[in-house]
């Protein structure tokens, strides 16, 4: 059974802030306090008790506040394995919205902690034993019903002008955006704001603009057959031209290319 376990992983993340995508599915647990979880869709606070997953495929990345006292649990869980859950729950209209999302994102009360810390510990005494299969089902089941049951769209960030401005960025992906009208959506002078931004993200503003349209891109080449003019319009790029050569530059191949990629053969 493929499975990895990493409980209280204190220190910097080795991808902090640079999009990856994991190749299983991730469940990560936050300890520590400060920062964001970044997705393409998605700004959302590090905090204690929050907990989220991700499909296998999500790209994303960590801002924590102090990175060398970041501290997480995360478990991740192949595609075969998790389907095993999927075939439990799939069926069930509680969990239809589960299995649909690209982010599942859970605030536990506090009262509700002590089970999360009670399932990972089962984990990690049990990733060993011959008989860890349904051990390892019965905490994945239990996580996937707390996430199910404290689940939060929230795009609130840990607070101040850059969790702002980032949000900013992220809900009007699409559109025609500019340092300008973000700058004055968070109320910000436009040298102060570039400086920050470098500082807080490691890229310039408009590389990280995008960045994210990219990584939105794939998400729309890889679900769906959408022609390419369509989802370079949805994912905010000026032309389809425009988007084919940033593409490339970004992913070393076209978009006609990626996605033949990812067709069986």
């Amino acid at each position: 059974m493929k499975t990895a376990f990493y409980p209280h992983d204190i220190g910097k993340d080795p991808h902090y802030k640079t999009w990856h995508a994991p190749k299983w599915n991730l469940f990560i647990y936050f300890y520590s306090d400060g920062g964001s979880l970044v997705t393409g869709e998605k700004v959302l606070p590090i905090k204690p008790g929050a907990l989220a997953f991700l499909p296998a495929g999500t790209y994303h990345y960590t801002m924590p506040d102090v990175p060398e006292e970041y501290d997480r649990t995360k478990l991740t869980i192949s595609s075969p394995i998790f389907s095993k859950i999927f075939d439990l729950l799939g069926k069930n209209p509680k969990y239809k919205d589960f299995f649909a999302k690209s982010l599942v994102y859970a605030e536990i009360p506090p009262e509700q902690r002590p089970m999360v810390d009670q399932i990972f510990e089962q984990v990690s005494t049990g990733i060993d034993r011959e008989d860890r299969e349904p051990i390892l089902l019965s905490c994945l089941l239990q996580l996937v019903y707390l996430l199910n049951r404290y689940t939060t769209d929230s795009t609130a960030t840990a607070g101040g002008f850059m969790g702002r401005a980032i949000k900013y960025i992220n809900e009007h992906i699409s559109a025609d955006l500019d340092i300008d009208n973000i700058c004055q959506a968070v109320g910000i002078s436009k040298y102060y704001f570039c400086r920050r931004f470098k500082e807080h993200t490691g890229t310039s503003v408009m590389k990280y603009i995008l960045q994210t349209r990219i990584i939105l891109a794939k998400g729309e080449l890889e679900k769906t057959a959408s022609p390419i003019t369509e989802i370079s319009d949805r994912c905010g790029f000026s032309s389809t031209s425009y988007f084919c050569r940033a593409f490339k530059l970004e992913v070393g191949c076209s978009p006609l290319q990626y996605r033949k990629k990812l067709q069986p053969k």
